[in-house]
Protein backbone atom coordinates (compact mmCIF):
# COMPACT_ATOMS: atom_id res chain seq x y z
CA UNK A 1 0.00 0.00 0.00
CA UNK A 2 1.32 2.99 -0.77
CA UNK A 3 2.26 5.30 2.07
CA UNK A 4 0.01 9.20 1.74
CA UNK A 5 1.11 12.41 1.40
CA UNK A 6 0.47 13.05 4.95
CA UNK A 7 2.90 10.34 6.35
CA UNK A 8 5.46 11.09 3.57
CA UNK A 9 5.60 14.59 5.34
CA UNK A 10 5.85 13.43 9.08
CA UNK A 11 8.86 10.81 7.83
CA UNK A 12 10.45 14.01 6.06
CA UNK A 13 10.09 16.36 9.28
CA UNK A 14 11.59 13.81 11.53
CA UNK A 15 14.20 12.43 9.25
CA UNK A 16 15.61 16.00 8.91
CA UNK A 17 16.12 16.46 12.86
CA UNK A 18 18.60 12.74 12.75
CA UNK A 19 20.32 14.13 10.07
CA UNK A 20 21.87 16.94 9.03
CA UNK A 21 18.43 19.25 11.33
CA UNK A 22 20.42 17.91 14.41
CA UNK A 23 22.96 20.80 13.76
CA UNK A 24 20.24 23.54 12.85
CA UNK A 25 18.16 22.64 15.99
CA UNK A 26 20.88 22.83 18.05
CA UNK A 27 21.89 26.54 16.81
CA UNK A 28 18.56 27.05 17.19
CA UNK A 29 18.07 26.46 20.61
CA UNK A 30 20.98 28.04 21.84
CA UNK A 31 21.14 30.95 19.49
CA UNK A 32 19.66 33.16 23.05
CA UNK A 33 22.10 36.26 23.63
CA UNK A 34 23.05 37.13 26.69
CA UNK A 35 20.73 40.01 27.53
CA UNK A 36 17.69 37.83 26.72
CA UNK A 37 18.58 36.04 29.82
CA UNK A 38 18.74 39.09 31.66
CA UNK A 39 15.37 39.99 30.32
CA UNK A 40 13.86 37.21 31.89
CA UNK A 41 15.14 38.06 35.39
CA UNK A 42 14.15 41.65 35.44
CA UNK A 43 10.88 40.26 34.07
CA UNK A 44 10.70 37.81 37.00
CA UNK A 45 12.93 39.17 39.64
CA UNK A 46 11.45 35.83 42.68
CA UNK A 47 13.42 33.75 39.96
CA UNK A 48 16.99 32.39 40.68
CA UNK A 49 19.73 33.63 38.69
CA UNK A 50 20.53 30.76 36.69
CA UNK A 51 23.88 30.87 37.95
CA UNK A 52 23.11 30.34 41.05
CA UNK A 53 20.66 27.69 40.44
CA UNK A 54 20.93 24.66 42.83
CA UNK A 55 18.73 22.05 42.07
CA UNK A 56 16.86 20.94 38.69
CA UNK A 57 13.18 20.22 38.84
CA UNK A 58 12.15 17.61 35.88
CA UNK A 59 8.54 16.17 35.16
CA UNK A 60 7.39 13.26 33.27
CA UNK A 61 4.31 13.47 31.88
CA UNK A 62 2.33 10.15 33.07
CA UNK A 63 1.88 8.12 29.86
CA UNK A 64 1.69 4.91 32.55
CA UNK A 65 2.25 4.09 36.23
CA UNK A 66 3.76 7.29 37.65
CA UNK A 67 6.12 5.32 40.06
CA UNK A 68 7.21 2.92 37.13
CA UNK A 69 7.82 6.00 34.87
CA UNK A 70 10.12 7.09 37.46
CA UNK A 71 12.39 4.67 38.50
CA UNK A 72 13.08 3.71 34.55
CA UNK A 73 14.02 7.47 34.49
CA UNK A 74 16.25 7.14 37.51
CA UNK A 75 19.77 5.97 35.19
CA UNK A 76 19.10 9.04 33.23
CA UNK A 77 18.46 11.47 36.23
CA UNK A 78 21.82 10.16 38.12
CA UNK A 79 23.43 10.97 34.99
CA UNK A 80 22.49 14.14 34.46
CA UNK A 81 23.01 15.05 38.32
CA UNK A 82 27.46 14.19 37.25
CA UNK A 83 27.07 15.66 34.23
CA UNK A 84 25.68 19.05 35.56
CA UNK A 85 26.83 18.54 39.20
CA UNK A 86 23.68 19.24 40.47
CA UNK A 87 20.66 17.70 42.42
CA UNK A 88 18.08 16.85 39.94
CA UNK A 89 14.78 16.37 41.45
CA UNK A 90 11.61 14.59 39.90
CA UNK A 91 8.64 16.07 40.46
CA UNK A 92 4.81 14.06 40.52
CA UNK A 93 2.63 15.27 38.12
CA UNK A 94 -1.16 13.75 37.05
CA UNK A 95 -1.05 14.83 34.09
CA UNK A 96 -0.89 16.66 30.81
CA UNK A 97 -2.27 19.54 32.18
CA UNK A 98 -0.49 20.33 35.42
CA UNK A 99 3.18 19.63 33.43
CA UNK A 100 2.36 22.29 31.37
CA UNK A 101 1.17 24.67 34.72
CA UNK A 102 4.52 23.92 36.75
CA UNK A 103 6.65 24.45 33.72
CA UNK A 104 4.87 28.00 32.90
CA UNK A 105 4.99 28.50 36.99
CA UNK A 106 8.75 27.72 36.79
CA UNK A 107 8.52 25.25 39.17
CA UNK A 108 9.38 22.48 36.45
CA UNK A 109 12.50 23.12 34.46
CA UNK A 110 12.59 20.16 32.47
CA UNK A 111 9.61 18.00 31.31
CA UNK A 112 9.01 15.09 29.28
CA UNK A 113 5.64 16.00 27.17
CA UNK A 114 4.02 13.64 25.08
CA UNK A 115 4.06 15.58 21.34
CA UNK A 116 0.40 17.23 21.36
CA UNK A 117 0.84 18.29 25.50
CA UNK A 118 4.12 19.15 23.83
CA UNK A 119 2.30 21.77 21.40
CA UNK A 120 0.03 22.96 23.85
CA UNK A 121 3.14 23.71 26.51
CA UNK A 122 4.77 26.03 23.53
CA UNK A 123 1.94 27.94 22.59
CA UNK A 124 0.72 28.27 26.74
CA UNK A 125 3.68 27.91 28.77
CA UNK A 126 6.71 29.04 26.06
CA UNK A 127 8.31 25.69 26.82
CA UNK A 128 10.96 24.35 24.02
CA UNK A 129 11.75 20.80 22.75
CA UNK A 130 15.40 20.19 23.26
CA UNK A 131 15.87 16.52 22.42
CA UNK A 132 13.86 13.28 22.05
CA UNK A 133 14.58 9.08 21.64
CA UNK A 134 15.79 7.38 18.89
CA UNK A 135 14.50 3.67 19.77
CA UNK A 136 17.11 0.55 17.88
CA UNK A 137 17.01 0.72 14.05
CA UNK A 138 17.12 4.47 14.28
CA UNK A 139 13.79 5.03 14.52
CA UNK A 140 12.06 8.46 16.24
CA UNK A 141 8.56 7.60 15.89
CA UNK A 142 6.06 5.69 17.54
CA UNK A 143 2.02 5.08 16.66
CA UNK A 144 -1.57 5.06 18.13
CA UNK A 145 -3.80 2.30 17.54
CA UNK A 146 -7.13 0.67 18.22
CA UNK A 147 -7.42 -2.63 19.92
CA UNK A 148 -10.13 -4.77 20.56
CA UNK A 149 -10.55 -8.33 22.09
CA UNK A 150 -9.31 -11.06 19.96
CA UNK A 151 -12.79 -12.57 19.79
CA UNK A 152 -14.43 -9.09 18.53
CA UNK A 153 -16.27 -9.60 14.95
CA UNK A 154 -14.20 -5.36 14.52
CA UNK A 155 -11.46 -5.73 11.53
CA UNK A 156 -11.62 -2.25 10.97
CA UNK A 157 -11.91 0.85 12.27
CA UNK A 158 -15.55 1.78 10.90
CA UNK A 159 -16.43 -1.68 12.64
CA UNK A 160 -16.32 0.01 15.89
CA UNK A 161 -19.46 2.20 14.63
CA UNK A 162 -21.45 2.54 18.10
CA UNK A 163 -18.98 0.95 20.55
CA UNK A 164 -18.33 2.06 23.74
CA UNK A 165 -14.48 2.87 23.45
CA UNK A 166 -11.09 4.38 26.22
CA UNK A 167 -9.37 7.11 25.34
CA UNK A 168 -6.29 8.05 27.01
CA UNK A 169 -6.90 11.65 28.05
CA UNK A 170 -7.64 15.21 26.13
CA UNK A 171 -3.39 16.40 26.07
CA UNK A 172 -3.06 12.83 24.64
CA UNK A 173 -1.50 12.16 21.08
CA UNK A 174 -1.76 9.10 20.07
CA UNK A 175 -4.16 8.21 23.23
CA UNK A 176 -6.93 11.12 21.39
CA UNK A 177 -5.79 13.71 19.14
CA UNK A 178 -4.99 10.74 16.60
CA UNK A 179 -7.84 8.50 16.89
CA UNK A 180 -10.05 11.09 16.92
CA UNK A 181 -8.43 12.62 13.66
CA UNK A 182 -8.62 8.97 12.09
CA UNK A 183 -12.51 8.76 13.12
CA UNK A 184 -13.12 11.85 11.20
CA UNK A 185 -11.38 10.55 8.33
CA UNK A 186 -12.74 7.29 8.02
CA UNK A 187 -16.28 8.29 9.47
CA UNK A 188 -16.42 12.20 8.86
CA UNK A 189 -17.38 12.19 12.08
CA UNK A 190 -16.93 13.39 16.01
CA UNK A 191 -15.35 10.56 17.88
CA UNK A 192 -18.62 11.63 20.15
CA UNK A 193 -21.31 11.05 17.43
CA UNK A 194 -19.36 7.77 15.94
CA UNK A 195 -19.04 5.64 19.09
CA UNK A 196 -22.09 4.91 21.80
CA UNK A 197 -19.84 6.07 24.36
CA UNK A 198 -16.02 7.44 24.75
CA UNK A 199 -14.53 7.59 28.34
CA UNK A 200 -10.88 8.81 29.20
CA UNK A 201 -8.89 6.24 31.10
CA UNK A 202 -5.95 8.28 32.23
CA UNK A 203 -3.10 6.38 31.23
CA UNK A 204 -2.52 4.23 28.21
CA UNK A 205 -2.04 1.51 30.53
CA UNK A 206 -5.29 1.97 32.39
CA UNK A 207 -6.89 2.53 28.72
CA UNK A 208 -5.34 -0.77 27.91
CA UNK A 209 -6.51 -2.41 31.28
CA UNK A 210 -10.39 -1.42 30.77
CA UNK A 211 -10.47 -3.24 27.66
CA UNK A 212 -8.66 -6.33 29.25
CA UNK A 213 -11.27 -6.34 32.48
CA UNK A 214 -14.35 -5.80 29.58
CA UNK A 215 -15.22 -2.41 30.61
CA UNK A 216 -15.17 -0.98 26.89
CA UNK A 217 -15.41 -2.77 23.09
CA UNK A 218 -11.87 -0.82 22.54
CA UNK A 219 -9.41 1.34 23.40
CA UNK A 220 -6.92 3.62 21.61
CA UNK A 221 -3.24 4.09 22.83
CA UNK A 222 0.45 3.89 21.90
CA UNK A 223 2.14 0.87 20.54
CA UNK A 224 4.91 1.75 23.06
CA UNK A 225 2.61 0.78 25.70
CA UNK A 226 1.56 -2.40 23.69
CA UNK A 227 4.39 -3.53 22.95
CA UNK A 228 6.06 -3.41 26.54
CA UNK A 229 3.22 -5.43 27.90
CA UNK A 230 3.97 -7.69 25.48
CA UNK A 231 7.24 -7.99 26.22
CA UNK A 232 6.31 -8.24 30.35
CA UNK A 233 3.91 -11.16 29.61
CA UNK A 234 1.02 -8.86 30.95
CA UNK A 235 -1.05 -8.97 28.14
CA UNK A 236 -1.48 -12.32 26.33
CA UNK A 237 -1.36 -11.82 22.34
CA UNK A 238 -4.24 -14.03 21.86
CA UNK A 239 -6.50 -11.88 23.93
CA UNK A 240 -6.49 -8.58 21.67
CA UNK A 241 -6.01 -8.05 18.20
CA UNK A 242 -5.16 -4.20 16.09
CA UNK A 243 -8.04 -3.19 13.60
CA UNK A 244 -6.27 0.22 13.43
CA UNK A 245 -3.08 1.87 13.06
CA UNK A 246 -1.65 5.35 12.67
CA UNK A 247 1.08 6.46 10.43
CA UNK A 248 4.04 7.68 11.70
CA UNK A 249 4.60 10.33 14.61
CA UNK A 250 7.32 11.88 16.20
CA UNK A 251 8.53 10.73 19.63
CA UNK A 252 7.50 12.24 23.01
CA UNK A 253 10.26 15.05 23.63
CA UNK A 254 12.03 16.09 26.62
CA UNK A 255 11.79 20.20 26.87
CA UNK A 256 12.33 23.28 29.09
CA UNK A 257 10.81 25.97 30.32
CA UNK A 258 10.78 29.72 29.22
CA UNK A 259 13.36 31.53 30.66
CA UNK A 260 15.90 28.83 31.84
CA UNK A 261 19.51 29.80 31.16
CA UNK A 262 21.04 29.25 27.84
CA UNK A 263 24.08 27.58 28.99
CA UNK A 264 22.55 25.27 31.36
CA UNK A 265 19.86 23.98 28.46
CA UNK A 266 23.31 23.35 26.45
CA UNK A 267 24.69 21.59 28.99
CA UNK A 268 21.07 19.37 28.99
CA UNK A 269 21.33 18.73 25.92
CA UNK A 270 24.74 17.81 25.69
CA UNK A 271 23.93 15.52 28.58
CA UNK A 272 21.03 13.71 26.84
CA UNK A 273 22.96 13.58 24.13
CA UNK A 274 25.74 11.68 25.46
CA UNK A 275 24.39 9.24 27.67
CA UNK A 276 24.55 6.84 24.99
CA UNK A 277 27.89 6.81 25.02
CA UNK A 278 28.17 6.58 28.95
CA UNK A 279 26.21 3.09 28.48
CA UNK A 280 22.99 4.86 30.48
CA UNK A 281 20.20 2.97 30.37
CA UNK A 282 17.43 4.96 28.81
CA UNK A 283 14.42 2.32 29.08
CA UNK A 284 11.91 4.54 30.41
CA UNK A 285 8.13 2.70 31.07
CA UNK A 286 5.73 4.33 28.08
CA UNK A 287 8.09 6.62 26.35
CA UNK A 288 10.48 3.79 25.01
CA UNK A 289 13.30 2.19 25.09
CA UNK A 290 16.33 4.43 23.50
CA UNK A 291 19.68 3.68 22.23
CA UNK A 292 20.42 7.76 22.23
CA UNK A 293 18.76 10.86 22.06
CA UNK A 294 19.07 13.80 19.69
CA UNK A 295 18.44 17.53 19.17
CA UNK A 296 15.01 18.61 18.23
CA UNK A 297 12.83 21.50 17.85
CA UNK A 298 9.17 22.59 17.13
CA UNK A 299 9.09 22.08 13.93
CA UNK A 300 9.04 18.38 13.82
CA UNK A 301 5.70 18.87 15.91
CA UNK A 302 4.06 20.95 13.34
CA UNK A 303 1.93 18.04 11.47
CA UNK A 304 0.39 17.72 15.49
CA UNK A 305 -0.63 21.04 15.50
CA UNK A 306 -1.93 20.97 11.82
CA UNK A 307 -3.70 18.07 13.12
CA UNK A 308 -5.39 19.68 16.15
CA UNK A 309 -6.36 22.85 13.85
CA UNK A 310 -7.80 20.53 11.26
CA UNK A 311 -9.97 19.07 14.05
CA UNK A 312 -10.64 22.35 15.40
CA UNK A 313 -9.30 21.37 18.93
CA UNK A 314 -9.30 24.27 21.51
CA UNK A 315 -6.91 24.44 24.67
CA UNK A 316 -10.32 23.71 26.62
CA UNK A 317 -10.52 20.49 24.09
CA UNK A 318 -7.45 19.16 25.03
CA UNK A 319 -7.19 19.66 29.31
CA UNK A 320 -10.71 19.40 30.24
Amino acid sequence: MCRSAKETTMKALISRFLTAGVALATVALFGCSTSESKTEASVNPDKPAAAAQKELNVALAPAEDAEKMTAGFEPMRAQLAKDLGMDIKVVKVTDYTSVIEAQKAGKVDVAWYGPLSMVLANQEAGSEPIALGVQSGGDAVYHSIFLVPSNSPAKTLADLKGKKVAFVEPGSTSGNLVPRSAVMEVAKAKAEDFFSDVVYAGSHDAALLALQNGNVDACAIQDVTYNEKLASKELDPGKVKIVWKSADLPQSPLAVRKGLDPELTKKIVASLTTMDKKGVKMDIPGNGNFVKFVPVDMSAYKPISDMAKALGLTKQDMVK
